[in-house]
């Protein structure tokens, strides 16, 4: 048994650990009135007592109660509250003990007993037998024993009662604490993981970079979960799966892929997540015990088709549990809405961008000598957008804006269009209908009303002498500005019915003449900061698809 005060315990594992603080201030109590505390377990065996108590009671008491179960028989230590009784007993004559039972949560969980002088001690056969027995002398002892105050067996239950009842006060008191603390906790956990969903579902943007998606996605759940690695598998081109790994675990490609690979085939057979707190003891696993030691992993998946996986490695405290595992299958039930989301809007992209290239085509097919003009200006005005500092999207608006910035010539006739001589001004003005009608065609499409102003005004001038509307300056929409310089570049640099194409620097020369008259200088600048070599590259980028439009072309005029 402890000897010290705060050693308070019961050696069996289902005993309740009780205040230390409170049993050392109601021990200090009771010694100042010459009584003994001690605490029984809830099976009546002495557990602790007050080492600095009295001597009649730490030399010659507590050895006493320590040979067998300190409480009566008589007093019953069942757990169930109804059971147990408040007990008082004479130990030797002129000594007793009182114990109240501690019934906490329905139980009783220990007995606090205090030990007290009622009477004189006095000299028998049975205080001599007890003082031979624990090698006490008996004159030492009665003198010590008539130096303890006396107290009655009313006063000593009423004090063991009203401890007895502040202690089990502060039991519950200290339960509450650790609830509260809890549910503290448990709301701080669920507020974490709300902002995190908060933040996926806000992230969730079409348009934006599946790849940065799901990095953040990785990131955020590696800070919530307290991970050192978060991965995600998700298929790659061709329809093969592609691996990624964060964190500070550090694991070759070869093992990633590996490990990928793995967990997509458990995932896609098991059809639930994997939770293994212990690599080691998984045979197809156990080579990554050398990087990590506990795995979770969930499915990505939509309408139980398989879109990859999410995994977390090494829980920094403590093991993965199914609270773990319920917020990391809501993370992929986010995440696999946005990856689906993508692919439909890729698929819907994909279908509009083929009917725009279409639409072009048909227009570019009407005129040999502008085959190939509206995607060459598409990707001009492209490359344009991305060297003044465009974000991704607008610049793939611009590029849309330049592939459609003809569009209007399919309601000009072919005779203007393939006139080998210069135009008469009526024609000229059949010709400036172009924007307009292009315009025109465009309004009722809802998903690219945003670039109808570059299709309209990109053949006004800066300087306001264009058309159809004569604006100047900055009044000239932001795309007119651009899809103008790339428009012009194009048709310099293309042979035409009355000219062959101007060399490349010849129409660089010719951008900067015209900047501040025709061109935005600020637009003009820009693109002639872009050098000849980038220019082919850029132009022979169409090269081969303009020569299938020929060929097309001259299949038709042949019939």
């Amino acid at each position: 048994m402890p000897a010290r005060l705060l050693a308070i315990a019961e050696p069996r594992p289902e005993a309740l650990a009780l205040p230390t603080a409170q049993v050392a201030q109601i021990a200090d109590l009771a010694r100042e009135a010459g009584i003994c505390l001690m605490l029984l377990d809830r099976h009546g065996l002495l557990a602790w007592h007050d080492a600095a108590a009295p001597a009649p009671f730490s030399k010659l008491l507590v050895p006493l109660l320590r040979r067998g179960r300190a409480l009566p028989e008589n007093a019953d230590a069942s757990d169930e509250c109804g059971d147990a009784r408040e007990t008082c007993w004479t130990v030797l004559e002129g000594l007793s003990v009182h114990a109240v039972p501690l019934v906490h949560r329905r139980q009783v969980v220990a007995y606090l007993a205090a030990a007290g002088r009622t009477s004189a001690v006095a000299d028998g056969e049975e205080l001599r037998r007890a003082c031979c027995q624990a090698r006490i002398d008996l004159s030492w002892l009665l003198a010590a024993a008539g130096q303890v105050p006396a107290i009655g067996g009313a006063q000593l239950a009423s004090l063991v009662r009203t401890q007895a009842a502040l202690l089990v006060q502060r039991l519950r008191q200290r339960d509450a604490d650790r609830e509260m603390r809890a549910i503290a906790t448990h709301l701080s956990n669920a507020y974490e993981e709300l902002a995190l969903l908060d933040r996926l579902s806000r992230g969730m943007r079409l348009g934006r970079n599946p790849d940065d998606f799901l990095r953040q996605v990785c990131l955020d759940a590696m800070e919530v979960l307290g991970l050192r690695g978060m991965g995600v598998v998700v298929r790659g081109e061709g329809g093969i799966w592609r691996p990624s790994l964060f964190g500070p675990i550090a694991m070759p490609l070869d093992d990633v892929e590996h490990l990928g690979d793995a967990l997509i085939e458990r995932l896609d057979q098991l059809r639930k997540p994997i939770v293994l707190n212990d690599l080691a003891a998984d045979a197809s696993l156990q080579w990554l015990q050398a990087r990590a030691r506990r795995l979770l992993a969930v499915r990505l998946e939509r309408q139980d088709r398989l879109l990859g996986c999410l995994f977390g490695l090494d829980k920094q405290e403590g093991e993965f549990d199914s609270v773990d595992c319920r917020l990391l299958t809501e993370i992929a039930a986010e995440a696999s809405i946005f990856l689906e989301n993508t692919r439909l809007f890729d698929d819907v992209h994909g279908l509009m961008m083929g009917l725009l290239h279409s639409l072009t085509s048909a227009v570019d097919a009407k005129d040999t000598y502008t085959c190939g003009h509206s995607e060459r200006v598409a990707l001009l005005s492209r490359h344009l957008a991305e060297k003044i500092g465009m974000d991704r999207r607008t610049v793939e608006r611009v590029y849309i804006a330049g592939l459609l910035h003809d569009v209007g010539k399919i309601g000009v006739p072919e005779s203007v269009l393939q006139k080998t001589g210069k135009l008469t001004r009526e024609e000229f003005e059949e010709m400036k209908k172009h924007p307009l009608i292009g315009a025109h065609i465009l309004r009722n499409i809802r998903q690219i009303d945003d670039v109808i102003p570059g299709v309209l005004h990109h053949h006004e001038r800066y300087d306001g002498r264009g058309y159809p509307s004569g604006l100047a300056g900055q009044d000239i929409p932001l795309f007119g500005r651009l899809i103008c310089v790339a428009d012009s570049f194009d048709a310099m640099t293309s042979n035409r019915t009355y000219r062959g194409a101007l060399p490349l620097e010849v129409a660089m020369l010719e951008i900067r003449r015209c900047s501040g008259t025709q061109f935005d200088p600020a637009m003009a600048e820009v693109f002639l900061t872009t050098t000849i070599r980038e220019l082919r590259v850029l132009l022979e980028e169409h090269q081969t698809a303009s020569g299938r439009l020929l060929d097309f072309q001259r299949l038709l005029r042949s019939r």
